[in-house]
């Protein structure tokens, strides 16, 4: 991405203050024509080969100049570009594109605060042009202090884990809103056969509407990852338990609706396991699944049944297998 001073750039208010004389960094990435992110970091989006930073001017514009980010997933609403705000709450705000986006993604985005739709108009020389205020939240009329660093790795969260664990826990409490899911198993040492006790099993997921939803207050990762996460410590029967609900897929439906999960213990550092899936969810595709490379020694699509209570309980088992340095 290249950046470009005009009189004629887009404005991101509330950044837009006439005494405003502090240069705001706005992180941006998207996908290829062809739809494709290709991070460097293949757990980090926001490493995609499309990125860059611009620093706002004085009255809180920017220019950005770049390629129409292209289709990917199964839906009509998945051209969009990524933007991150420095020291708002939250820092993700996402543009998406009038003229790509269906009744159902205009629905969505009209009820958010963090998405916005920008509409195309193109130029005598073919150029397609936008210009859109981003309605940055909780910056107005406050001192702005820097926001504390993120942790370096972006899936990572054991370390933020509570002093007192059990092997049960809850990740989203009756008031949250969703269809009730538990999600539990057994974690195995090595052999596959040994139940490994004292495994720190971190987990964290979308709300039902397919958002990381925030409370505003969140530290760490939960930055990123939103309030709607947990952490368990398996048990001598090796065995973990999360009540929570049963997350949504992204809002563009680019993937299958999952929970991400990490494990850790005092012999071996936090590492990421593929994300746990549900069988049935049509966004699962053979090629996705033939290029999944730490699934735990068992499969990450678990079958889900409903309990006496309606509650969906799945079971995902997994074997210890800490990546090679």
């Amino acid at each position: 991405m290249r950046r470009r001073r005009d009189r004629n750039c887009g404005c991101a208010s509330p950044l837009c203050q006439k005494k405003t004389k502090r240069l705001y960094p706005i992180h941006l990435y998207h996908t290829s024509a062809a739809g494709e992110y290709k991070p460097t970091d293949p757990n980090d989006e926001s490493t995609a080969r499309l990125n860059g930073t611009v620093l706002t001017d004085e009255k809180g514009r920017v220019f950005v100049q770049t390629i129409l980010p292209g289709d990917y997933g199964r839906s009509a609403d998945n051209r969009h570009i990524h933007t991150t705000v420095k020291d708002a709450r939250p820092e993700a705000y996402d543009i998406h594109f009038k003229q790509y986006t269906g009744k159902m993604g205009s629905r969505f985005i009209n009820r958010s605060d963090q998405h916005f739709l920008a509409d195309l108009k193109q130029t005598k020389d073919s150029l397609l042009v936008a210009f859109l205020t981003l309605e940055v939240k909780n910056m107005q009329g406050k001192k702005l202090v820097s926001a504390p660093t993120l942790p370096e790795c972006s899936w990572c969260g054991a370390n933020e884990a509570p002093a007192k664990l059990s092997w049960e826990t809850t990740i989203a409490g009756k008031k949250v809103e969703g269809e009730r899911l538990i999600l539990e198993g057994t974690v195995y040492e090595r052999d596959g056969h040994t139940p490994a006790e004292n495994v720190l099993v971190y987990a964290y997921h979308t709300n039902h509407e397919g958002v990381y939803e925030k409370k505003g207050n969140e530290t760490g990762n939960g930055r990123r990852h939103g309030y709607l996460r947990a952490w368990a410590k398996t048990n001598r029967e090796g065995k973990y338990r999360f009540h929570t609900i049963k997350p949504a897929p992204y809002p563009n439906h680019s993937e299958p609706a999952h929970i991400h999960m990490t494990l850790k213990r005092t012999d071996f550092d936090e590492y990421w396991i593929n994300a746990t899936w549900f069988k049935g969810d049509e966004r699962i595709t053979e090629e996705m699944t033939q290029n999944l490379t730490r699934t735990g020694g068992f499969s990450n699509t678990i079958a889900l049944k409903q309990n006496e209570k309606g509650t969906w309980v799945g079971q995902r088992k997994i074997i210890i297998h800490p990546p090679k340095e």
